[in-house]
């Protein structure tokens, strides 16, 4: 085939991709479903594959012929397994487990230990869950989500000094972090010191009935 004729049909696939990811953020999903199979369509593509399982499980559908597909497709891509981790996460512990495993034996990437910390963690696997989340840290230290998972493993592990600190390098990246501030608010609320957790309590701008009971708490 031309080069002509296959950059034009890629094109169309990723606009097609592009028009299923925006509405699939949107919550559009059955209309992101549409536009994911026709990408598919068009020309396969890993990105729209991925995608379209997605949307089919927020909509309760079976995606069990596409995980298929997917395997049969691009057994080498780790996103591949990061998927199907994500796809087992509630119904399989295990199973995932294998799934995030094999998806770092391919490509040891920060995102992926920090999914397997949150699969042990959720396994009450506490000191596995802390080591992978720590080698996502050494990876990639800037990412508060991963100090935040640091600091509730901690929390579970009764070290609430270190979980502490944990908090506080989440909120030195990014000083408006909702679950470092509300962590670190019930941390100090548990220690008595209810005027510090306040004051990082009235630092949320959106607050749910969550906040507003902890803020609540800080009065009483």
């Amino acid at each position: 085939m031309s080069e002509d004729r296959v950059l034009p049909s890629l094109a169309k696939s990723t606009d097609e991709y592009m028009a299923a990811f925006e509405l699939s953020e949107d919550g559009y999903l059955e209309e992101a479903e549409k536009h994911a199979r026709k990408s598919l369509e068009i020309k396969k593509n890993i990105d729209a594959l991925i995608l379209l399982i997605d949307v089919l499980e927020r909509q309760n559908k079976d995606s069990a012929s596409y995980q298929k597909m997917l395997v049969e497709e691009y057994p080498t891509n780790p996103d591949t397994y990061r998927r199907l981790f994500i796809s087992s996460f509630n119904s399989s512990k295990e199973e995932a487990l294998s799934y995030i495993n094999k998806a770092i034996n391919l490509l040891k990437k920060p995102v992926y230990y920090y999914d397997k910390s949150r699969l042990l963690l959720s396994m009450e696997r506490y000191l596995e869950a802390l080591a992978s989340v720590d080698l996502a840290i050494k990876m990639e230290n800037r990412n508060p989500s991963y100090w935040n998972k640091r600091a509730e493993i901690l929390l579970k592990l009764q070290r609430v000094n270190d979980a502490k600190e944990s908090c506080e390098v989440s909120l030195k990246i990014d000083q408006r972090d909702r679950s470092a501030l509300t962590t670190l608010s019930r941390i100090y609320l548990n220690s008595g010191e209810k005027a510090k957790a306040r004051d990082l309590l009235l630092k949320i701008e959106d607050r749910d009935d969550e906040i507003k009971k902890l803020l609540e708490e800080t009065i009483s």
